[in-house]
């Protein structure tokens, strides 16, 4: 499969999200009911089993490539966001999800057949709440479409 134009946005978070939930041990694996452990959307249905990853698209530009070329590059701000029940935890995930990244892009990794290139972690902050820890993470991928 590999990034069409019609749907370059979706594939892209759809293919994070899924080599994210191949390759990233789920700490509740023996525990966890129904919900995933990495998705593209917050959980809305009650109780929420933490650990979980979410990712999605942010922000998207585009640059054509020359003067009479129907071709674009898009720049694609993808947020992934760690959610965990203790600081550790969080960090661990953090790490991993950070190293599954970096080294699964376009040259490396599985990723050539979806033609994402570019890797970049431009941000990772933290958003610790009383009973939940999380990392807000911003990674930065590019993509020929047209």
């Amino acid at each position: 499969m590999t990034v069409s134009t019609n749907t370059f946005l979706q594939d892209m978070i759809l293919f994070l999200r899924d080599d994210l939930r191949d390759n990233i041990t789920d700490p509740m694996v023996s525990s966890r009911a129904k919900q995933l452990f990495v998705m593209t959307s917050y959980p809305k249905r009650q109780p929420i089993q933490y650990p979980l990853i979410t990712v999605k698209a942010n922000n998207l530009t585009t640059t054509k490539l020359g003067i009479a070329s129907e071709v674009n590059k898009a720049d694609v701000e993808v947020e992934v966001r760690v959610w965990a029940r203790n600081v550790k935890e969080k960090d661990d995930l953090t790490q991993d999800v950070i190293n599954r990244l970096r080294d699964n892009h376009l040259g490396t990794g599985s990723t050539s057949a979806y033609e994402i290139f570019g890797f970049k972690l431009s941000s990772a902050n933290n958003v610790d709440e009383e009973d939940i820890k999380s990392k807000v993470m911003t990674f930065n991928y590019s993509v020929i479409i047209g």
